[in-house]
């Protein structure tokens, strides 16, 4: 560190230039002070403080501005805040080129991971945390999903079904799949890993989550059809016991009877198709009496 920085010596230099006063014995004495101050600004060692400045300054030129020696001392000696704004801004500057490295190590393309992988494997940690999370949430996403969609009891599994599947494969989307079968001894040494990624078991999991997207495809219509249905029915009962002529009764018990046939209709393979057994059995006892009571026996 120099005694008498860059910009404590242009204060300096620049009041000397400015000084027109006394005869030439005076300007004399103000050159000579501005190449001694000059020297110092090449010496190594602590900053010249205020009393310091002063004292080098008026030994040679008592003349010398007071205000002019007070301002270059504060620039000899900045703040420790702005040092230590300074230390930090370089800091930020050099951790924001590691992370931009970093970062660009981690690029999901396999011609920048691949070398990467082979040789410094540890730049590839964000990505090994990643994928470790990614795995483990879809393989138990797929688990959920599984109980709640192939052995669902009720709409509301269904619809949970859904989002746990549409989860799971948000997860296996996040699996690069060309990184499949490289197992990162490093990292699984220091953290464990539950998983070895192979193509077989990404397959799998894809294929479990297609066949549950069929599924609940099904399920939806089938529950559309239902709802229709169901309120077909409705309608054919109001229909009937509003009924005030022979005709308009016989009308509602076709209507009744095509509600029926539309639930017989329902895939028995799906819950609606449940659902739709149980309506029909009641329903199908309800026409029953409904005939005999129009027909008069």
């Amino acid at each position: 560190m120099k005694r008498l920085n860059g910009r404590a010596l242009g204060i300096l230099r620049e009041a000397l230039e400015k000084d027109n006063r006394g005869d030439v014995g005076e300007r004399v004495v103000r050159k000579l002070l501005l190449q001694k101050l000059q020297g110092l600004a090449k010496q190594e060692g602590n900053p010249l403080s205020e009393p310091q400045l002063k004292q080098v300054i008026h030994a040679d030129y008592p003349l010398f501005p007071v205000a002019v020696i007070e301002q270059a001392a504060k620039a000899n000696n900045p703040s420790k805040a702005r040092t230590l704004a300074v230390a930090l801004a370089a800091t930020v500057a050099g951790g924001a080129g590691i992370v931009g490295f970093v970062a660009l190590a981690n690029l999901p393309y396999p011609m920048i991971r691949r070398p990467i992988a082979e040789h410094a494997p540890i730049l590839l940690l964000p990505s090994f945390l990643s994928m470790d999370e990614n795995y483990r949430e879809a393989i138990a996403l797929v688990e959920q999903s599984d109980q709640l969609v192939n052995q669902a009891t009720s709409a509301a599994d269904l619809e949970l079904g859904q989002e746990k599947v549409t989860q799971a494969q948000h997860h296996l989307d996040q699996l690069p799949v060309w990184f499949l079968g490289y197992y990162p001894q490093r990292y699984c040494t220091f953290f464990g890993c539950s998983w070895n990624f192979t193509h077989d078991e990404f397959e799998t999991a894809r294929k479990a989550i297609g066949r549950m997207d069929v599924v609940l495809f099904q399920e939806k219509n089938a529950h559309d059809e239902l709802d229709e249905a169901l309120g077909e029915l409705q309608s054919a009962r109001s229909q009937y016991r509003e009924a005030t002529t022979y005709q308009s009764a016989q009308n509602a018990l076709d209507n009744w009877q095509a509600a029926i046939d539309r639930l017989h209709l329902i895939p028995s393979q799906t819950l609606a198709g449940e659902l739709a057994r149980t309506h029909m059995t009641a329903a199908n006892r309800d026409l029953q009496q409904a005939q005999r009571s129009l027909n008069g026996n």
